[in-house]
């Protein structure tokens, strides 16, 4: 049982250090927020209460890319509603309904295609902040 709940302990903080690694604590080139899906990254910033830009990056955060490429962004509130992304100069804009507010809390699901190379779906909490990152040794308040 001790072994059980070690390997559950380390494998949490693994976890976390693979995301944290890949900078989800700290903004993007562009202000934003990371993850990353596959061989590349997502930034998303916040532009207004229900519209969003979406950089597609390269492992090093650089080179946004729309080369075949496509996005698709869905929002927890209602998974029927649509949201329209349209491409502007190399990242995309995407506008959710009204009636969402994405400085409420919820979840966004970002699925991405970067030239050519398919992403796994990425959540982001809502509102979007940074990731603590947690260095396993716990605060004492």
């Amino acid at each position: 049982m001790k072994l059980l709940v070690l390997g559950a302990i380390l494998g949490s903080h693994f976890v976390a250090q693979i995301a944290f690694g890949h900078g989800e604590d700290k903004p993007g080139p562009n202000g934003g927020f990371i993850r990353m899906p596959s061989a590349f990254h997502t930034e998303v910033i916040l532009t207004s209460p229900n519209t969003l830009k979406v950089f597609l990056l390269d492992m090093q955060w650089k080179n946004p890319s729309i080369k075949d490429s496509s996005l698709s962004v869905n929002h927890t509130k209602d998974k029927a509603l649509k949201t329209k992304c349209s491409i502007e100069s190399n990242y995309y804009v995407c506008t959710l309904p009204k009636n969402v507010d994405l400085n409420k809390k919820g979840e966004l699901l970002v699925e991405a295609k970067r030239e050519g190379q398919e992403g796994m779906t990425v959540f982001y909490d809502l509102p979007l902040k940074l990731q603590k990152v947690d260095d396993g040794h716990g605060s004492h308040h």
